[in-house]
């Protein structure tokens, strides 16, 4: 069996790899991060598993991004990390809106934000990408009002963050709605 460091190492190596675009390496080390995963490592796994769904959202494998997050989900759910929680569910989400269900998206995005919202350790920005996912759900499905207050909202987020691009991309779609 691994140790956790031992672990964090592959995977670090996995990110830095799928970073660049290099996803056959990525791959490589992802399966070695997941096959040093003992069976008393859940949350160790539950991490290692997140990043094979980035992988494929990447590489646009909807189908395998879907069962990494859930995977991972259905682990994180027994664990302390309620943050990793919430960001794993914001990108399956993000998975259910690509595929246009709807449903499944905005379930996923109301769980993902209920969480941010009550957590003291949520940083701005994680919050503002998840209010962006959600105004993006919302003006995709035609809720026009509800889109407009949650891109004003992800905007005053990216601004007190100094995310420019963030705070455009917010007043031009808050601005198409009104």
């Amino acid at each position: 069996m691994a140790s956790p460091e031992e672990i964090e190492s592959m995977l670090r190596s996995g990110t830095s790899a799928r970073r660049p675009g290099h996803f056959a390496e990525a791959l490589q080390r992802l399966n070695e991060a997941t096959a040093l995963c003992g069976p008393d490592q859940p949350i160790h796994r539950a991490h290692v598993l997140r990043e094979p769904g980035e992988l494929a959202r990447n590489t646009h494998d909807l189908n395998a991004a879907q069962a990494h997050y859930k995977a991972a989900i259905a682990l994180l759910r027994a664990s302390d990390d309620q943050l990793k929680l919430a960001h794993t569910i914001r990108h399956l989400g993000d998975v259910h809106a690509q595929r246009q269900q709807w449903t499944e998206a905005e379930e996923c995005f109301a769980e993902a934000l209920a969480v941010y919202r009550n957590h003291p350790a949520t940083g701005a920005l994680d919050l503002a990408n998840a209010i962006r996912s959600h105004a993006l759900l919302n003006t995709r499905t035609g809720q026009r009002d509800a889109a407009r207050a949650l891109w004003r909202e992800a905007g005053k987020l990216y601004e007190s963050e100094g995310i420019a691009a963030g705070v455009e991309e917010c007043r031009r779609q808050a601005e198409q709605l009104a």
